[in-house]
């Protein structure tokens, strides 16, 4: 985006807790207009305290009735940037009775995949139902260095973020068109209590002090409508390394064998 800063209304989804919370504090100080959602009730009264004025919505993001109803209320009264950061990841252990005595990829899939994927939509669509979708608008997807290799730890996690990452990326490119930036974001492990099932190397160290700073960064990002947001030395390093980056030139020729059918919107 380009022009003097203005104050936005955005939503950040996962907002009540770690890295969401730190960037809900960053644009709360900073006067924007913050809407934040979240499942447990204690977290989200306490956010209001914290931070007044913000609007705490309670909505578990993988549940289709409850990204909807959150879609409905975040927009009453306009929405400029939806922040993708709500996210879980688990161990799982596919050679354990554990991990094989039940289907254990709806949460991840749900939270981490469709629920960006299906909050964009929603977003879109009510830009487009309301006729302002000329407006400068921005969607941010809170990723992680894990999407660009296998983690044998927590397999679905990276998996469904890799399927994020290859998302953003095609829908950059759809909406080039249009006043939408995407942004994609990848901080570094933070001590946030994401990775509860998990031992992180290098976690610990990015406690609280880090949590904030890493936000800072991810807010400056997302409001400057940059491409990929890369908010710590650890995360960059691993994006620089196992990033397959292919230039535009490159991704123009592959995408230009592929189209979609005349028609193929008709049934």
């Amino acid at each position: 985006m380009t022009g003097a800063p203005s104050l936005k209304a955005v939503l950040v989804t996962g907002g009540t807790g770690g890295l969401g919370r730190a960037m809900a504090r960053v644009l709360h100080a900073a006067g924007h207009r913050v809407i934040v959602c979240g499942r447990t009730a204690a977290d989200l009264e306490s956010i209001t305290v914290e931070l007044p004025g913000v609007r705490a919505i309670h909505a578990d993001v993988s549940l289709d009735a409850d990204r909807r109803a959150l879609m409905v209320a975040a927009t009453a009264d306009g929405l400029d940037v939806l922040v993708n950061n709500a996210a879980i990841t688990r161990a799982h252990d596919y050679t354990s009775s554990f991990t094989l005595a039940e289907d254990r990829i709806r949460p991840e899939l749900e939270t981490n995949f469709v629920a960006p994927v299906e909050l964009t939509r929603l977003f879109l669509a009510w830009r487009r139902e309301r006729g302002v979708d000329g407006r400068p608008a921005t969607i941010a997807m809170v990723n992680t260095p894990g999407a660009l290799f296998p983690l044998e730890a927590n397999p679905l996690y990276c998996a469904t973020k890799a399927a994020l990452r290859i998302f953003t990326a095609a829908l950059r490119r759809q909406l080039a068109v249009t006043p939408v930036d995407v942004v994609d974001i990848y901080p570094p492990a933070l001590d946030t209590g994401l990775a509860r099932d998990l031992e992180v190397a290098g976690q610990a160290a990015n406690g609280a002090d880090v949590v904030a700073e890493v936000a800072e960064l991810c807010v400056a990002g997302i409001l400057a409508g940059d491409r990929i947001v890369l908010p710590h030395p650890s995360a960059t390093m691993l994006v620089e390394r196992f990033a397959v980056d292919l230039d535009d030139a490159m991704l123009d020729q592959i995408n230009a064998g592929v189209r979609r059918r005349p028609g193929w919107d008709a049934t």
